[in-house]
């Protein structure tokens, strides 16, 4: 019974992070047109690190904080997250906000991948077939031969690539470093790769530009924070398919506010995404759960 009630909790964590990322999602796409994306992506960098500072105080400082064995590998982290957050906000400004999240979700895909190379873990002939039939999705979704393909949802895809890239590294480094610490590094890190190249396209935003910015800054902070509290709370394979509620809340959002309505294409290629990535989520949850060396699949 107790499983059960963490795994509620970790679950309602789960659902909490899938409303916060619809909440920004939504405030990027409103301001488009209005504030260039990479302007976007350099205050969102500057507020998460006012939100952090008290923490980071907390523990002691900046120059306690960001004491580390492997700051190189925390620089890289932060430069790759910038790439991939710029990538990110620019497809929600340009692409049906429906279509941007489903290409979003392929990242499990790519960190498929990258683990045996990166990480060197075995992964086995299942999970690379679901990860192949993940990306047969992404094809519906793209239509690369087809009149209707938007180059900018490649760039959707870089953004899952190095978002891959990201968590890696973070997992990487979550063996030694403490979350404070890599907090710390990446809201500095990020500040610092982001700000200069929002500068030449620097626009004062307007009263109310400046509160949605706000709010899509606190939200994209409070689902990272979601995120970590329902995988902490709950078992992995029972909390990992609340995510993709996150994709109905967003298409309802689309709807509503913009007037969007996912084609066809972006439905069933959203279907195999999920299913492979949902599969290889609870493959992985379930091997964690073999004794040592049963063999990975």
């Amino acid at each position: 019974m107790m499983v059960l009630s963490k795994n509620l909790e970790g679950a309602a964590w789960i659902l909490a992070s899938c409303i916060a990322g619809t909440v920004f999602s939504v405030g990027i796409k409103a301001l488009a047109g209005a504030i260039h994306s990479i302007e976007i992506t350099a205050i969102r960098c500057i507020i998460g690190m006012m939100i952090l500072a008290p923490l980071i105080w907390r523990a002691g400082g900046l120059r306690k904080t960001l004491k580390s064995d492997h700051w190189k590998i925390q620089i890289f982290r932060g430069f790759i997250a910038v790439i991939a957050i710029n990538c990110g906000f620019y497809t929600l400004t340009v692409l049906p906000l429906t279509t941007a999240t489903t290409l979003f979700f392929t990242a499990p895909l790519f960190v498929t991948i990258l683990a045996p190379i990166m990480l060197k873990e075995t992964v086995g002939w299942r999970r690379y077939t679901a990860t192949a039939a993940g990306f047969a999705g992404v094809l519906i979704v793209l239509r690369p031969f087809d009149s209707a393909f938007d180059p900018n949802m490649l760039v959707a895809l870089f953004s899952s690539i190095f978002f891959a890239f990201s968590l890696i590294l973070s997992k990487r480094l979550s063996v030694t470093e403490s979350p404070t610490t890599m907090m710390a590094y990446f809201a500095i890190v990020t500040i610092i790769f982001a700000v200069p190249p929002a500068l030449p396209l620097w626009l004062w935003p307007t009263p109310l530009e400046w509160v949605i910015l706000v709010v899509v800054s606190i939200f994209a902070t409070c689902r990272t924070y979601f995120d970590i509290k329902g995988f902490s709370a709950g078992d992995a394979s029972f909390v990992a398919p609340f995510q993709y509620f996150r994709i109905i809340f967003i298409s309802a959002s689309a709807y509503l506010i913009f007037s969007e309505v996912p084609d066809t294409y972006t439905i069933a290629g959203a279907s195999v995404i999920i299913a492979a990535t949902l599969y290889i989520a609870q493959r992985e949850a379930r091997l964690k759960t073999t004794k040592p060396g049963a063999a990975a699949a």
